[in-house]
């Protein structure tokens, strides 16, 4: 061996040594962090590896359901299926091909969907709802071929479901998902369904029920593959409502086509037995999120479907009002049964005339034939005997002007006008005049059917102060909670004036002259009250109301109760621009006693 083949012999093993020192170097840099892992930060990355495989998700609760008071179905639960995404399963190229699938195979916008993929309260592991109610070959489609459709999963869950549609829409109420307000609560999260109006949002608390979870193993895109544990959520409480589904029927029948409202109630309790309001809408399309184009439709109708005409509608109650004006004079002692007054056809009073309904006039007049007939000219004199404050304080009493305490939500109060709300409110006082156009409902006074239907209750059924509701019981776990009265009351009224006035009442509607003749019924003495609402203000030479466009002519109030002898139902109805209460109310009334008086009172 030569002197180089020595040297080269010697720089090889320094090489070999520099090499297994790197190696050696590698091996420990190796060990060190596999120590770091496995030991330093070891639970640490078993924590974030569970947590990788394993998703917990929250499960709904069944929403109560809600009856009538026969135990009929109003509103129940179907089983549909929603698809939702996860953020959090999202990578960067994800996006772009959930976008557009969604918007090939189930029609989803892009807008919509990154509108969706903002509610996620800043958690992206929180599911979020694009689609509700997948139809069978979406559903298929989607679990076929779930690879277009990364990050998602679909869920079934219970729909909330109408069976009658627009029947009780009002009453019932709708439903929609939860906006931002209640995403800040921890109460919601998104894509849940709550209540917005009627009976739906009044008892949210009572029909929502406690959501559970479910612990599922998911593999790197999200997709469940097994499940691991799980709560069980608790379902809402079942409601039963005072409504007879049978007489809502009949309600709403009498005024298809019309605007108005129509309120049955039992003047011994304050059950609404039936609660009707024209034109309506079908609360099933709000279940599956309504379209920006249908909700422009049913928020823009100039006949607005979405108000509920009994308890929010405020209109002048014309000589429906005159009972009011009656039981002042009678306990105020400015009147008594047989005083009279002489109507010529008008009243004279501060440099105008002052019309009655009747031309001619109705001459001498006694406090019960001014009911029967509805005497204008009367009531002005006894009006004007009283003054507003008088006549103030008795509305009041009877629940004018002011919420009756309804168990639903956004009920109007109303005004009913006295001295010192105008001058407080208007910086004025009170005309004498004004007293006038008050004593037979016109002026500011604004009421709502609800509250002339308790009006009339309170009057016939002795002079009980009773508030009215539409809930009867709840029912959860097969034990029953009925409602309770904690507000009825007596009233401080005599009860002659009383007796007079229901038997004034009941000549309105029996006596030859009354004005409300078209509500009767053979075998069954009906008695009630005639009212005729102006729209806009009469000059003394204007033409018959018949030739005025329909938006100008008067609106027909009917309020009526059944038997006389023994009160059972009371009705408030309203025809807007219908005219005379005689012709236009009162034969809806009549049909609503007659079919709830023929299946009993309706407690079955």
């Amino acid at each position: 061996m030569g002197i180089d083949d020595g040297k080269e012999l010697v720089r090889l093993k320094k090489r070999s040594l520099y090499l297994k020192r790197v190696l050696l170097l590698l091996v420990l840099v190796l060990l060190a962090k596999a120590f770091y892992l496995q030991v330093v930060r070891g639970e640490y990355y078993r924590w974030r590896a569970r947590n990788i495989c394993l998703r917990r998700y929250q499960v709904r609760a069944p929403r109560g359901r809600i009856y009538d008071r026969k135990g009929r179905p109003l509103a129940i639960n179907r089983p549909s299926f929603n698809f939702y995404v996860i953020p959090g399963y999202l990578g960067k190229g994800d996006k772009p091909l959930l976008l557009e699938n969604l918007s090939k195979y189930l029609g989803l916008s892009k807008v919509e969907v990154e509108a969706k993929l903002a509610k996620n309260k800043g958690d992206r592991w929180t599911p979020l709802i694009l689609k509700r109610d997948l139809s069978q070959g979406e559903l298929a489609l989607v679990e076929e071929r779930d690879w277009l459709f990364p990050g998602t999963m679909v869920v079934a869950e219970g729909k909330r479901c109408y069976p009658h549609g627009p029947l009780a829409a009002h009453l019932l109420g709708y439903m929609g998902e939860v906006g931002e307000k209640e995403l800040r609560s921890d109460d919601y999260y998104p894509g849940d369904m709550v209540g917005r109006s009627g009976v739906e949002k009044e008892y949210e608390g009572v029909l929502r029920g406690t959501p559970g979870w479910e612990q599922w193993e998911v593999d790197a895109h999200g997709k469940k593959r097994r499940l691991k544990d799980s709560s069980r959520p608790v379902p809402g409480d079942d409601i039963y409502l005072t409504l007879d589904l049978d007489l809502q029927e009949v309600a709403e029948g009498l005024l298809k086509g019309k605007q108005g409202a129509i309120v049955a109630m039992d003047p011994r309790t304050g059950e609404i037995l039936a609660m009707a309001s024209s034109p309506s809408f079908d609360p099933n399309m709000f279940v599956k999120g309504i379209s920006p184009k249908e909700w422009e439709a049913l928020s823009q109708n100039k006949f607005h479907p979405l108000q509920d005409r009994c308890i929010q509608g405020l209109y002048p109650a014309g000589s429906v009002f005159k009972i009011v004006v009656a039981l002042a004079g009678l306990e105020e002692g400015k009147v008594k049964p047989k005083d009279e007054f002489f109507c010529p056809g008008g009243y004279p009073f501060g440099g105008r005339v002052y019309r009655c309904w009747k031309e001619g006039g109705h001459g001498h007049v006694d406090l019960r034939r001014a009911i029967v007939e509805s005497c204008d000219v009367y009531f002005y004199n006894l009006g004007h005997e009283l003054g507003v404050d008088a006549i103030h304080k008795y509305g009041d009493l009877l629940g004018l002007g002011k919420r009756t305490g309804i168990d639903l939500p956004h009920e109007k109060g109303g005004l009913l006008p006295s001295s010192r709300w105008k001058r407080k409110t208007l910086g004025e006082v009170w005309y004498p005049g004004e007293t006038l156009s008050l004593a037979i409902g016109q002026g500011y006074l604004q009421v709502t059917p609800l509250q002339l239907d308790l009006m009339l209750s309170q009057v016939v059924n002795g002079g009980w102060k009773i508030r009215p509701h539409v809930l009867l019981k709840v029912v959860k776990g097969g034990k029953e909670r009925p409602w309770k009265d904690r507000g009825r009351r007596k009233l401080p009224f005599k009860r002659w004036h009383l007796t007079f006035l229901k038997d004034a009442l009941e000549g309105a509607v029996e006596d030859p002259h009354g004005t409300g003749r078209a509500a009767r019924i053979p075998g069954v003495t009906v008695g009630g009250k005639t009212g005729t609402a102006q729209v806009v203000a009469m000059k003394e030479d204007e033409g018959r109301k018949e030739e005025l466009p329909s938006l100008w002519r008067e609106h027909a109030w009917f309020v009526a109760f059944a038997p006389v002898e023994d009160p059972k139902i009371a009705v408030a109805v309203l025809v807007e621009h219908g005219g005379h209460g005689g012709s236009a109310a009162a034969p809806l009334a009549r049909e609503m006693i007659k079919a709830y008086l023929k299946r009993g009172d309706g407690h079955g």
